[in-house]
């Protein structure tokens, strides 16, 4: 497992020194990687720490050691392996984890300046002349149709549903939801958060029989679904009814190669560029058929 790491790591950093049982302070690291000079947000280098047989390490404290020299740490298991590979996707930055706020002294003059009341924004009207919305009519209609409207007195964003595809102490957090926006309209969203967020947010028919049948269809596969093609595998694909003139969307499930179910959304505006698609693995592959069958509910109903 540390052979595997090692040669994955000096993959992903060339620039970097890669040493096996290398001693950092009073601790002897699985595996270290420093580099030439410290750079945001990974610090001076990455403590690598293999659990196998040393499961009664105290993961807190080793990892405060690490953080405490401006290094960031990898906890590796038997489950990030998959072959003679290994998913490095959980390192643990040293910003903002190791940062430390000391305020005895008191708060920050900004934070003073933070906390005193501002004067009212001012607002001025500004009339947009009838060629501006003439030129760029099917660019505004879009930001129309997708956009937030969230302003004053206007109701927030409702979930009709939402499902996990993560576990709960996952690196990345994944999930796919049902939700309402302020305007009435339905969207179907799937998404990922590690370092940033991803997410492709798309528009979908409730009320739909056949969308709540497509669905249906995506997870009577999961159970069916080969996952040993060795390569990404389009399992089954849908396209969902939108409601949006000249927009399609299409919901898939797939297999990646690590051999792992994945879901994807695709939006695509027509006559245009802006089209936006986003794989997501799923670590509940038994629990995405129900939660599938929950989605499919909530677009359709028995008697439409």
């Amino acid at each position: 497992m540390k052979s595997i790491a090692y040669s994955k790591l000096t993959t992903e950093y060339p620039d970097a020194v890669i040493g096996l049982e290398q001693q950092l302070g009073d601790r002897r690291a699985d595996l270290l990687v420093e580099f030439p000079q410290s750079r945001f947000p990974e610090g001076r280098g990455i403590g690598v720490e293999v659990q196998y047989k040393h499961e009664q390490k105290d993961v807190d404290s080793v990892t405060a050691e690490y953080l405490n020299e401006e290094y960031s740490v990898l906890w590796l298991d038997q489950e990030d392996f998959s072959g003679f590979d290994v998913d490095l996707s959980g390192i643990l930055p040293v910003w903002p984890h190791s940062v430390q706020h000391d305020f005895r002294n008191g708060y920050h003059g900004v934070i003073h300046w933070l906390r005193q009341p501002k004067p009212a924004n001012l607002s001025i009207d500004i009339v947009l002349p009838t060629e501006y919305f003439a030129e760029h009519s099917k660019s505004l209609h879009r930001a129309w149709e997708y956009g937030k409207f969230d302003w004053g007195d206007k109701p927030s964003w409702n979930d009709l549903g939402f499902w996990w595809l993560s576990t709960w102490n996952s690196p990345y957090q994944k999930w796919f939801k049902l939700t309402e926006t302020p305007d009435n309209r339905t969207m179907l969203q799937l998404g990922k958060q590690g370092n940033g967020i991803e997410h492709v947010l798309a528009p979908v028919q409730t009320g739909h029989s056949r969308n709540r049948d497509k669905v249906h269809t995506l997870a009577y596969e999961v159970d069916l679904a080969d996952t040993s093609t060795g390569g990404w595998t389009d399992i089954k694909k849908e396209w969902i009814e939108t409601g949006v003139q000249d927009t399609s969307v299409l919901f898939k499930l797939v297999v990646t190669p690590k051999e792992d179910l994945a879901l994807s959304l695709g939006k695509y505006p027509e006559n245009s560029h802006d089209n936006e698609f986003i794989t997501v693995s799923t670590e509940y592959n038994r629990k995405l058929k129900e939660d599938l069958h929950e989605l499919a509910n909530l677009l359709g109903n028995d008697t439409a």
